[in-house]
Parts: structure tokens; sequence; C-alpha cells
């Protein structure tokens, strides 16, 4: 059995080196790929490879917190690894900012050994109690079909965002750029066809993974109203998988995350005191870390892996 890491990555080299270095330290045997965003300015792709010595490509588009193009380098990842005749089992989502928290031999045994075809997080984007604690969360962010306002409209916008609990034809989004949504007579979701919400952040057999992609390669309808809807990297690869009937999920993504205090869905940067809760067996994985905020605790991450 066999493993591949993909990255998806905004950062400087050197982060992203701690992480791969982790990676190949307690799992020789892995596969490891990065994507890089050129369009963040640090470096180019190529100038990324050389640093890191490992597989890169460059993302085609910059990714945009809340809009699909943030999910689509997964699926580029997918098309990469299978173009190229990479061969793995399992392939593991991460972003430059996680790190793991126990040796990755554990998690290979544990893929080796599961029934299960995929573990990532998800649940009825439209139940009134969800993981979100705001009730009209998925119906805001997926019952409406948005496009982007102009810059000069902000002020207009920020007015009519007071009635958006008011009525339900039309949704005000400011949180990921400026957004209208207008909600159509009828809705690609309903009886046999669920939206299903989640982490971005999966670990997938490579059946899941490459039935996903396939999916969005056809560009459906259904892929098609997610394109105009908010946060689609959260729904697109949930509401695939657990309406296709075919995989065995498991609601557990493996990881660490704390959004105690965040704001507009960022998890809060992790430090050294949080090692304890880190390492306590039940997480695999960890997110977010920043070199600059605290790299003590990658040391002591580093220390507990090796």
């Amino acid at each position: 059995m066999r493993i591949c890491y993909f990255i998806q990555n905004h950062l400087a080299p050197a982060q992203v080196a701690r992480l791969v270095a982790a990676l190949r330290r307690s799992q020789p045997d892995a596969f490891v790929l990065v994507g890089h965003d050129e369009s963040a300015g640090w470096c180019s792709a190529e100038q990324m490879r050389r640093a890191l010595e490992l597989d890169v490509f460059a993302i085609r588009e910059p990714a945009r917190r809340g809009y699909f193009s943030l999910l689509q380098p997964y699926f580029e990842a997918v098309e990469w690894l299978g173009g190229r005749g990479v061969p793995y089992d399992w392939l593991v989502y991460l972003s430059g900012q996680d790190f793991p928290t126990l040796p990755l031999r554990r998690l290979a045994e544990m893929l080796a050994a599961t029934d299960r075809d995929g573990f990532l997080r998800f649940w009825d984007a439209f139940a009134p109690v969800n993981p979100w604690n705001r009730r009209r969360q998925g119906k805001c962010r997926y019952g409406f079909r948005y496009a982007d306002a102009p810059r000069w409209a902000a002020a207009g916008l920020r007015l009519l965002r007071r009635f958006n609990g008011l009525q339900t034809l039309m949704h005000v989004h400011l949180v990921y750029g400026q957004r209208i949504g207008v909600r159509p007579r009828t809705l690609p979701f309903g009886p046999g066809l669920g939206c299903y919400a989640g982490s971005q952040w999966t670990i997938l057999r490579r059946a899941c993974a490459e039935y996903a992609a396939e999916e969005v390669r056809r560009d459906g309808e259904l892929i098609r109203w997610f394109r105009s809807t908010i946060c689609p990297d959260e729904a697109v690869v949930q509401t695939l998988l657990v309406n296709s009937g075919r995989f065995r999920l498991q609601d557990d993504h493996l990881r660490f995350e704390d959004f105690t205090g965040s704001r507009n869905g960022h998890p809060r940067l992790l430090t050294v005191d949080d090692f304890p809760a880190l390492t306590g067996g039940r997480y695999f994985f960890a997110r977010k870390f920043d070199l600059q905020h605290d790299g003590a605790v990658l040391d002591r991450l580093d220390e507990w892996i090796g």
C-alpha cells in the first residue's frame, strides 16, 4: 500500500520544506506532490521545485477563498497523478500550514487495515443544527446563485445586507469578496440528492478521489451550480461521495483544528501550548501552524514524531 500526500501551498518555501521533511522522514516510501499558487508572489513553481527537490506543479488559477478555485488544485493533483502513472492507494490532502502529529507509520497501518473508503467531515448542509453553529449557513452558501459585484457598489451592498434575514429571494455576502446571490425557483438538491458540507481537507482512497475528479471534469449541472456558490470547497467532494452511495465514509478527517474565537472560518494559529492536545493519539495531522508565529511547536512535533 502506498500513500500520496498532496500539499496545496501558497507560502514561501521555508515552512513547506519543513512539512515535506517531516513527511519524508516519517514515511520514506510515500509520494509527495505540491501544487503551488504562484499568484501569492513568493516564488514560482520551478523555484519551489528546486527548493524542495520534489514534484511541484503550478496551480492553473489563483486559489481564492470562498470560490471553486480553492478546491480546483485537488482535482488537478488527481489528474497529474493519473497522467503520470503514479501508483498510490490513498490520497491525503494537506495545506502548507499542516503538520503531522503522530508517526505516519501508524497512519499507514490504520489505512491498510480499515474497511472505510474515505475519512472526511460531512453533514447535511441544510440541517438547522450543524457544526457551523449557524442555522442558515448552508442555505446562505448553497441555496443561492452568486455573482461578483463591482467595487464601487460596496456602500450599497452593506446597506442591502441588512435585509438578508428579512427575505429569501436575494442574499448579499461580503465575507469572501462582494457577492450578490439570487435564489432560483428550483434548487439542484432534493429527494435523492442531498447537499453535504464539511472540511476541505480529506483522506480518500484513490477510487474516491478519482470519482470526484471525474465528476468535476464532466462539469455537469451540479458542478456548475457549485461554481456559483459560496465556499464550494467545503461541499463539492462531500456531496459527490455521499450521494454516490458507492463508498464507505467515516465522518472524521483525522486532524486537529481549533476554531475557538476565530472569525470567517479561520482556525486559530497553534502554539507549543497546544502540544498535549495535538499529540493525544486521536489525530494524525493538525493545522494551522506559522513558523513566524511559533516555530517551537514544530520543533516539539519533529522530536515527537521522530
